[in-house]
């Protein structure tokens, strides 16, 4: 048989259902329904509807996420971890389109196959580099597998996917251990097509050199003063906040403007991978809202009212806007905007909107092991072990589910602390102090860009008031924990 490799364009092979329920099940002359919004929904490459890649997105929906209630998180545009399934299950759906073969009809030759034909795939950026690592080859081929092992039930055969079967896969089983202290076993399949498992790589912080280029950048980059001043905002938020860039997009007007009313400001931010309504709020200063608050009743309200489609329609509050349509601005387009300023700072590296959550989450590490004079990363992490409340705000900055997950940003926050001293306590107030510094660098790029002294005079007063403010508020806030 002779496989085929589409090189043609290839749709996308699901698409996020809007409020969508299903049927649950039915009792006492009753039908009820359960709530499945956002669940992917699959087709073939030619538009048909895919049934069996539907019906084990309509099994996932039983399966426990990271927050461990039933159900993989939807959040997003894209469908959260469910999207994430119906992504690399596509692959596999491709893959048996263009060679005319059901997925119940696949072996385990053809199984190596279609690993082999993603092996080979070369990026688009760069042709002499694959397209997929073998940690992604990995993770795509743990979830096909998975897909065809419920293939092989839906038709009778449990064996499909086994040591013995069809497709010839081993399951591993591995233990976790729970915030409580309580272990738990979990598994997956591996199939001797994938090699063995690989080291996931992980994206290094943005450095405060990039950061300080992109917004320049933002200033210098031909564009309208709404896409400057947005982008400005943006840069912001990743920056303060630790966010995914998903979790900005769905930030509101409201959340804003209730944190700058009060007393010791914290944003509330939606926390995507932790079931369909969970928030966090992050302690975040006077000077940062400002700033936003200004883009609110500035350019965000003279461009909601140029924007046709919404002259005679309620404004939606979401704070980020498309210029030209003033619907709400996705998760992409932020990545692409970050994308753009990147190309036209002349940053080689990478760079990209999940990285200013690493460093955000690094350099709370850095703030916390200064004001506790930790020497070393054991010291660290005993103080993590010895206090949950420590802990649990830290993870409720962050939105982490499991401590393990911060595990890697030690090493990196102390490789960032070394041989340095610190004499302020307070972490609220060295980020406070940290934020007055990088706004006032700001505003002495604009002075120098043409600002007018006297204007340049104004903004350094609110600067300086805000800043006082902060520093109060800091004072009053300072338990993030005594260790």
């Amino acid at each position: 048989m002779n496989l085929i490799v589409s090189d043609t364009y290839q749709r996308a092979l699901f698409s996020t259902l809007g409020n969508f329920e299903v049927f649950n099940y039915f009792s006492v002359d009753k039908l009820t329904t359960r709530d499945a919004s956002k669940i992917p929904f699959m087709i073939w490459p030619n538009g048909e509807p895919c049934l069996i890649a539907n019906l084990y997105m309509l099994s996932l929906l039983d399966r426990k996420g990271r927050s461990g209630r039933n159900g993989l998180s939807r959040r997003g545009s894209k469908g959260g971890t469910l999207g994430v399934y119906a992504s690399q299950v596509s692959q596999l759906i491709r893959f048996c389109y263009d060679n005319d073969i059901s997925p119940f009809t696949l072996n385990d030759s053809l199984f190596c196959s279609f690993i082999e034909t993603l092996r080979k795939e070369n990026s688009k950026f760069n042709p002499s580099q694959p397209k997929k690592t073998e940690t992604s080859l990995l993770a795509i081929g743990k979830i096909c597998l998975d897909f065809l092992s419920f293939v092989g039930r839906i038709h009778g055969d449990d064996n499909f996917v086994s040591s013995e079967g069809v497709i010839r896969a081993v399951e591993l089983t591995y233990t976790i251990t729970t915030r409580s202290g309580k272990k738990m076993n979990r598994s997956c399949l591996h199939h001797h097509s994938l090699g063995h498992e690989v080291r996931i790589h992980r994206r290094d912080p943005i450095t405060s050199s990039q950061i300080r280029k992109l917004k320049e950048a933002s200033y210098t980059i031909e564009s309208s003063s709404f896409i400057k001043h947005r982008r400005r905002c943006m840069l912001d938020l990743l920056e303060y906040t630790g966010a995914r860039r998903g979790e900005v997009a769905n930030i509101t007007v409201d959340d804003i403007l209730v944190a700058y009313d009060m007393e010791l400001p914290s944003l509330r931010m939606e926390t995507f991978k932790q079931g369909h309504d969970a928030v966090r709020y992050i302690p975040v200063t006077k000077m940062l809202l400002h700033d936003i608050k200004t883009f609110i009743e500035t350019s965000r309200r003279k461009n909601m009212k140029l924007t046709s489609g919404f002259r005679s329609k309620p404004d939606h509050r979401f704070l980020f806007t498309s210029e030209r349509t003033g619907k709400k601005l996705s998760s992409e387009t932020i990545t692409n905007e970050i994308s753009k300023l990147r190309t036209h700072a002349n940053i080689k590296e990478q760079v990209c909107a999940h990285m200013f959550r690493h460093a955000f989450i690094t350099n709370l590490f850095v703030l916390l092991i200064k004001r506790h004079h930790m020497t070393n990363e054991d010291d660290f992490r005993r103080a993590l072990l010895d206090s949950h409340t420590f802990l649990a705000e830290i993870m409720q900055w962050t939105g982490h589910l499991d401590e393990r997950s911060l595990e890697t940003y030690i090493n990196l926050a102390f490789a960032s602390v070394a041989n340095y001293a610190e004499t302020i306590s307070s972490v609220h107030m060295i980020r406070a102090i940290q934020t007055f510094d990088n706004k006032h660098e700001e505003l002495m790029y604009k002075l120098e860009a043409g600002l007018p002294i006297s204007e340049y005079k104004k903004h350094v007063a609110i600067l300086i008031e805000l800043r006082n403010k902060d520093f109060e508020i800091a004072r009053n806030r300072e338990p993030i924990v005594a260790v």
